[in-house]
């Protein structure tokens, strides 16, 4: 195994190995690759159908709520 770098026999080497690294980043890589195109099919939902009494998106309801720094709730 030769490492190399300075040093003589027995040493600590200071280095990183970064080749473990590498590996598995290529990896994950090659799976992520393989997986997207099959996150992109994708099923449908069909959402539920409701009838609200009360629609909410009448533009002449001018309802505000305030609510001071003291905790009191007021409706203007």
């Amino acid at each position: 195994m030769g490492m190399g770098g300075g040093g003589g026999r027995g040493q600590v080497s200071a280095e990183i190995n970064v080749t473990p690294m590498a590996d598995v980043m290529l990896v994950l890589l090659i799976i992520f690759m393989v997986v997207t195109p099959m996150l992109q099919h994708g099923q449908t939902v069909e959402m539920a159908q409701t009838k609200n009494p009360i629609e909410m998106h009448d533009s002449d309801r001018d309802d505000a709520v305030l609510v001071s720094s003291h905790g009191t709730v007021s409706f203007i």
